[in-house]
């Protein structure tokens, strides 16, 4: 049986709690528009959200990118968690990026939810407004 919540609204907490650091990591990364930019450019904003996560978490998790150049849908990323290694592919999503991470951090289904869904919400909030509950994802309209 799946851990994934049926809803995003079952897995919403504003007071989730997060490591020391995690939110001025997070709040740079916004700053630093991962959004715009070459395919090139973003990748290497994400590879620094990833080095500064995993060194808050004491973890050396790898990331590697897949075919990120077309604007598709990010369903096809990834946590190995055999390889310790989360895989890109599709839209470079922020919030499949920290799913990822979440299951790097040992999160189940529901758990990596609620750590990525929570954390997008509080760091980018005009964002999180703009996107559809579909079931325990957020997409874009």
């Amino acid at each position: 049986m799946s851990s994934y919540p049926e809803t995003v609204k079952e897995v919403l907490h504003k007071n989730t709690k997060y490591k020391r650091g995690v939110l001025a990591v997070m709040k740079r990364f916004r700053k630093s528009k991962a959004w715009r930019g070459t395919v090139e450019e973003r990748k290497a904003k994400f590879v620094k959200l990833h080095e500064e996560l995993c060194e808050i978490y004491g973890k050396s998790t790898a990331l590697e990118f897949g075919d990120v150049a077309h604007n598709r849908g990010s369903g096809n990323s990834c946590y190995w968690s055999m390889r310790d290694k989360i895989v890109l592919s599709g839209r470079l999503s922020v919030v499949t990026y920290l799913h990822e991470f979440g299951h790097a951090l040992g999160k189940d289904e529901r758990g990596a939810c609620k750590w990525s869904i929570n954390l997008f919400r509080r760091i980018f909030p005009k964002s999180y407004k703009k996107l559809q509950h579909v079931g325990h994802m957020l997409r874009k309209e």
